[in-house]
């Protein structure tokens, strides 16, 4: 039994040898998201709940460390939630190669939503904050359109992050009325 365990895929994707090599990147393939039900709830819980919780944490968090307002400026706010949702579904939107690669995928997509993007939302005057939200923005685009490689054409699977995105900003908007603002 106890050798069951030790093989888990699990245990295994958490292993020395497995994070190294995810640590590797490689070139991404994009499939179609919206034939994954999977995928579609993962982005669901991720759009909806995690990722607007996750930067009001970090602000929280951010704030208390570096002693400055953990309080978000809606703008703001939703354009952090909208990065925060673009990397997320850039990274449940390419083919799982290995469960090492999610991983480090998701702990560094947490990584980012619970210390640099409140540091850039919270520090910088709100027009900075926005400005360099577009520039990462940007990078993501320029890596998923340039870097990556598509099963379909990109056009056809573009309705999936716009709906996604509007689903993001939505959610960020709401949480931050309902939530953060009381």
């Amino acid at each position: 039994m106890a050798s069951s365990q030790d093989s888990s895929p699990l245990r295994t994707a958490f292993g020395r040898s497995a994070l190294r090599a995810a640590m590797v990147p490689q070139r991404p393939v994009f499939g179609d998201p919206w034939d994954s039900p999977e995928d579609m709830f993962a982005c669901v819980v991720a759009v909806a709940i995690l990722d607007p919780l996750l930067l009001w944490a970090g602000g929280a968090l951010t704030g208390t460390i570096f002693g400055f307002s953990s309080h978000w400026p809606i703008g703001v706010f939703m354009v952090a939630a909208l990065v925060g949702a673009v990397g997320f579904i850039t990274i449940v939107g390419r083919e799982r190669t290995s469960l090492a690669v999610d991983v480090v995928a998701i702990g560094a997509w947490i990584v980012l939503g619970l210390i640099v993007a409140p540091l850039i939302g919270l520090a910088p005057p709100a027009a900075i904050a926005i400005i360099l939200y577009a520039i990462l923005l940007t990078g993501v685009l320029v890596y998923v359109l340039f870097v990556g490689h598509f099963e379909l054409a990109f056009v056809r699977s573009v309705s999936w992050p716009v709906t996604w995105s509007a689903l993001a900003v939505f959610f960020a908007f709401a949480a931050h009325h309902l939530i953060l603002v009381q």
